[in-house]
């Protein structure tokens, strides 16, 4: 043994203390360790809560004003004669939806000639059904603060919330835009796409 080293204690109140000082930072550190989890605990938490957030919102906005399924039949097998079903005929009556912030017609499209509209404001504000015949993409018309109006063929003027209202017009065959040109509407989405065969 070195002059520098201590000779090993025997002492039992030594000892002790020793034992009583390594329980304490021992209960420390687990408080410490405690704290750190809960924090952590909190942090996920929040971070969950806020992406479930941006999820909904982003669903919100999105709507299903741009998803369009298209069923087509498997070709018939070389040797089977089958006949061929006849594509689905195109409306003359449309039942129309109006809520915040979409429109919702039953078909995407209706046959040319006269086509009524039987429209509803579902929603819990004020709208507005406005008809435009365009080239143009149903989101592609905002003009300032509003979509441009050209091409207006027909609308409905505003819809209290549960009111209902049907206009008949002649139209084309060609691309249309059905949409909500009140302030902001338009801007939220309130647009589709609509086609006259």
């Amino acid at each position: 043994m070195s002059a520098t080293e201590s000779p090993p204690t025997s002492d039992p109140v030594a000892t002790e203390f020793a034992l009583a000082r390594l329980e304490s930072e021992i209960a420390r550190q687990e408080k410490s360790i405690r704290r750190t989890q809960q924090g952590f605990t909190l942090f996920a938490a929040g971070a969950l809560i806020i992406a479930l957030v941006n999820l909904v919102v982003i669903g919100a906005k999105m709507g299903t004003k741009d998803i369009h399924v298209t069923a087509t039949a498997a070709p018939a097998a070389a040797g089977t004669s089958k006949a061929a079903t006849p594509a689905p005929v195109a409306p003359h009556s449309v039942n129309v939806s109006l809520k915040e912030f979409s429109v919702n017609p039953s078909s995407p499209q209706a046959a040319g000639g006269k086509v009524t509209f039987h429209v509803r404001n579902t929603g819990s504000i004020t709208h507005e059904f406005v008809v435009l015949k365009t080239n143009k993409d149903a989101g592609a018309l905002l003009k300032g603060a509003r979509a441009d109006e050209s091409g207006n063929v027909g609308e409905t003027g505003d819809l209290q919330a549960g009111a209902s209202k049907t206009i008949a017009l002649k139209l084309a065959p060609g691309h249309y835009a059905l949409i909500c040109n009140l302030p902001g509407h338009y801007k939220a989405g309130q647009y589709v796409n609509f086609t006259v065969k």
